[in-house]
């Protein structure tokens, strides 16, 4: 594994057979902790150059996500409901996932005169992208006092990391609680992915739930068929990210969230961020990696280093400075949304915009919804951005076709990425042509080492025309549309 993971720094096809290897581990639940503590322990020698170019190896396709994504907080206890819809409209208009803040939700139903889920529900009467529940115990949206709800944000302000500055936290109010506890399944179901917090197996029972609340939650969004976030915070570099990572692989976890911020306390900060993301990079389930807490400089050292999805926020959300900012700046009332785009855009990433997210609704449409946690092997059909897509209102998109159309015996396609996957199983023989040598090779050998023939066109379009019956994989119309004004005897899906 050390070899392999070394050749992977400026190998691609080596990280591939990593990601391979540790995919047949979390398939057959069979990832130890010895399997964590080897990774790490082999992350530990590298340089900080050397850790940032192999979790961008890692964020490759079919690794990872290639892409970067903003999940978007729109709700602070202090908003009014008309603010909070308002929020929630722009950020279903950028075409970004939101992140409810449960509590947040329930204080503004009590504003309101209404029921948490009744909230829950106004808002996603306005939106259509996929929705995150965070701050959601066994008993539904948590309750907390004012002094958390409306909390300035003093650890991330100061720099503390041990304990909470002010010595708030972590105090639930339960009875307000269980009143509205027969709402949890209705939750589950409306949302499309969960987000637990298992910092108290890192030895900070004060910063969040027990982790066998966290199960319970885990086990129900696992129930309905949403994909589950884990967060967990860097701590010492060492022991607490084996722990994290653990508890996370335990509880079958599909996304990875690393925080940092006050809750980094290496002596190389930067080193310790971009090791927690490359290893979460090698060992998460999903595909996808997320921060919900990191200083400007963690976060750009970290979407060198392999992130996908950064939280962020609206003015009085707390995501909204705990992402972007340094001690001295981050404070409750940032508006985090721009800061980490301006961010994103800086460290030239590619970020997923609503076209993106459109076209993955009509990619896991076309395929019937038999996406992640579907596979071809070891690999997924996807990735944990699919899945959560595909629980929320965009699954209403449906492209002209489905797989089910694909009669041909013999086909060519233009495109070699996961809708090439599955149509080639349907067939005898495939071309394939893709314009990035990578994904056409990757792709060529998985197919190969499932019994499948494909073979590859070396970014020739024109030879997997030849074949016959030609199909363009791509679901972005535009792209599409300039494949097909092209070639003209190819034919879309869309």
């Amino acid at each position: 594994m050390e070899d392999l993971i070394k050749e992977s720094i400026n190998n691609p096809f080596a990280a591939l057979e990593v990601r391979k290897l540790i995919l047949n581990k979390l398939n057959k639940n069979k990832l130890r902790e010895e399997d964590i503590i080897k990774v790490i322990d082999i992350l530990d020698n590298l340089t900080l150059d050397d850790l940032i170019k192999l979790g961008n190896n890692f964020r490759k396709f079919p690794m990872g996500c290639d892409l970067v994504d903003l999940a978007i907080g729109p709700c602070s206890s202090s908003l009014t409901l008309n603010e909070l819809i308002e929020n929630c409209v722009l950020s279903d208009y950028l075409g970004f996932p939101i992140h409810i803040c449960g509590y947040a939700i329930a204080d503004i139903a009590e504003n309101s005169g209404l029921k948490p889920i009744e909230v829950f529900k106004k808002i996603l009467d306005y939106v259509e992208v996929p929705i995150d529940i965070d701050h959601f115990g066994r008993f539904g949206p948590m309750r907390f006092p004012k002094e958390i709800t409306h909390c300035l944000g003093d650890c991330y302000n100061l720099g503390l990391a041990k304990e909470c500055p002010r010595g708030r936290i972590y105090r639930r109010l339960i009875d307000k609680e269980m009143e509205n506890k027969d709402e949890f399944i209705e939750w589950i179901k409306l949302s499309s992915t969960v987000c637990i917090n298992v910092v108290e197996e890192q030895d900070r029972e004060k910063h969040g739930a027990s982790i066998d609340e966290m199960k319970e939650v885990a086990k129900a969004a696992k129930t309905f068929g949403k994909g589950v976030e884990g967060i967990f915070h860097i701590g010492d570099g060492y022991d607490d990210l084996i722990v994290g990572i653990k508890a996370c692989v335990d509880l079958d976890v599909d996304v990875f969230v690393v925080e940092g911020g006050p809750f980094n306390l290496g002596k190389d900060r930067l080193k310790n961020y971009a090791k927690a993301v490359v290893a979460s990079r090698i060992l998460v389930k999903g595909g996808v990696v997320g921060t919900n807490g990191a200083y400007e400089n963690e976060l750009r050292i970290g979407l060198r280093a392999g992130l996908n999805t950064v939280v962020t926020g609206f003015p009085f959300n707390h995501h909204g400075y705990m992402c972007g900012y340094s001690p001295g700046t981050a404070k409750r009332g940032n508006f985090g949304l721009r800061r980490v785009m301006r961010i994103i855009k800086e460290e030239s990433c590619k970020l997923m915009d609503k076209n993106v997210v459109k076209a993955i609704a009509l990619s896991g449409n076309f395929l019937n919804k038999e996406v992640y946690p579907e596979r071809l092997g070891e690999f997924y059909i996807g990735d944990a951005h699919w899945r959560a897509i595909l629980e929320s209102k965009l699954r209403k998109l449906k492209p002209k076709k489905s797989i089910d159309d694909i009669k041909e015996e013999r086909v060519g396609l233009i495109g070699g990425r996961y809708v090439a996957w599955k149509i080639a199983e349907r067939v005898e023989e495939v071309y394939i042509s893709d314009k990035d040598e990578f994904v056409e090779k990757a792709t060529i050998k998985i197919l190969n080492e499932n019994n499948i023939n494909a073979y590859p066109c070396n970014g020739d379009d024109k030879k997997a025309l030849s074949v016959g019956k030609a199909y363009i994989t791509s679901f972005i119309p535009e792209l599409a549309l300039k494949i097909l004004s092209k070639y003209k005897e190819a034919e879309t899906l869309i």
